[in-house]
This record gives C-alpha cells, structure tokens and sequence, in this order.
C-alpha cells in the first residue's frame, strides 16, 4: 500500500468521527464540582478530627480527677459539706453537746472521802429510800455513819458508801444512818437539844439504847432484826455504842 492510499484512508476516517459531546464551559463546570467536593471534604474532616481531640481530652481529664470529682463538685455546689450532715447554709453542726456529758457526770462519780470518826460532817449519804419519810431522817448523815462503822468490829466491813437513810419517822432536827447486815438492821440518831423523840413501834427483838451528850444532844442506837423473836446484828454492843457515841457530841 502506498502512502497516497493510506492518507485517503485516514481523511475517510477523520471525516466519519462523531462531533464532540461537550465543550468549553462542561469542562470548566466539571472543574469547579471537583474543586468544591474537595474543599467540603477537607473541611468534614477537620470537624471529625476537632471532635475527637475534645472527646479525648474529656476522657483524660475524668481519669486525672477521680470518680470522686463528680460528688465533690454536686456538693460544692448545694453548699454544704459532708461534715455537715443536714446543716442548712450559715449554720453550724451540733457539736460537743454530748462531750460535755462525760465531764459532768465525772464530777458526780467521784465520792468524797469518809469522815473519820468525831470529825465534822461532809454531807449526806444520798436520797431517801422507799421507807423513810419527809423529815430530817430523809438522808443519811455521812458523819453518823462514819463514826456508827468506826465503833462496830471491823468484821463488820461496813463503808460510809452504803449507809441508807433510816427507815423510822423522826423530826426534822433528827439526823441519821442506818446499816443492812445479813441478820437485821443497825441504826444511829442523833437529836439536837431539846428535841422530843417519838416512841417506835419496833420489830420484837430489836434492842434500842440511848445516851446524853454535853451539848445536850441525844444519841440513839437501835439494832432490828429482819426475823421476828431473832437478835439483831451486833445487839449485845448497843448500849456500849450509844455511851461511845455520845461521849463524841
């Protein structure tokens, strides 16, 4: 094939080609498409990467504070704190009240100590008991039971502590103590001048005695027995008792 024939062949199929389907301006339209898909999809994923810088950040400082941060905050916010309790805003908690319960009571454990026996009174024994009356016999008269549990055998053991206010009527110038022993009941009276006694209807074997100080005071000396017809404690040492006794007032 010669090179005339093969340039017709190729005008032949120049001139048969179909014209074009697009020009200029869908070229420049496409571009522009392009350029702005582009651009939407830099700026998607910048979003998405400040998103997850904030949501690690949030995640490391939870880790940093603690599970406690969320309770402090809510309480730091009320206005109160846990030592509180309920206090409202401005007011104090309650404290120290029942501190100064064990300082009082403190000061009413501690027992003076017992007279010796001629000494002067300290005070009284404590309240009355279930038998005795309004009158002056309602305590015990700690002095009188020092001097009642110095004059009885030291077998006795009996304690200022646990003498009891007597048990019979008497008038208010009238002081006494009383002892419980296993058999009965020793009691002392001491009466100021001038004072009548009354007369006791007393258990049957009980033995009483009496004796008249200086100052003209009476002393009075009983032993009862919680037996009827048995002895009282320490009967055979009454009379003897009271004499000592009121050699003492």
């Amino acid at each position: 094939m010669d090179e005339r024939r093969l340039a017709e062949l190729l005008k032949d199929a120049v001139a048969d080609a179909p014209p074009p389907t697009f020009d200029q301006s869908d070229v420049t339209a496409e571009s522009e498409r392009q350029r702005v898909r582009h651009r939407n999809g830099v700026l998607a994923g910048s979003a998405f990467g400040v998103a997850l810088f904030a949501g690690a950040a949030a995640l490391g400082v939870a880790l940093w504070t603690g599970p406690d941060a969320t309770t402090d905050a809510a309480v730091a916010d009320s206005g109160t704190s846990p030592s509180n309790g309920n206090a409202a805003p401005y007011e104090l908690p309650d404290e120290g009240t029942n501190a100064a319960a064990p300082t009082e009571r403190g000061g009413q454990d501690s027992s003076p100590e017992a007279p010796k026996q001629g000494g002067s009174s300290v005070g009284d024994g404590g309240p009355a008991g279930p038998a005795s009356t309004p009158s002056g016999c309602e305590q015990a008269d700690r002095e009188l039971a020092a001097a009642l549990a110095g004059e009885l055998p030291a077998a006795a053991n009996l304690k200022v502590a646990d003498a009891l206010p007597v048990s019979l009527s008497c008038p208010t110038e009238v002081e006494g103590a009383s002892y419980e022993l296993p058999t009965g009941r020793i009691t002392v009276l001491r009466a100021e001048a001038g004072v009548t006694l009354p007369t006791w209807s007393l258990q049957s074997g009980s033995v009483e005695a009496r004796s008249t100080t200086s100052t003209g005071r009476t002393v009075v000396v009983i032993s009862e027995p919680f037996s009827p017809g048995e002895p009282g404690p320490f009967a055979d040492e009454v009379n003897r008792v009271a004499v000592d006794l009121g050699k003492l007032y």
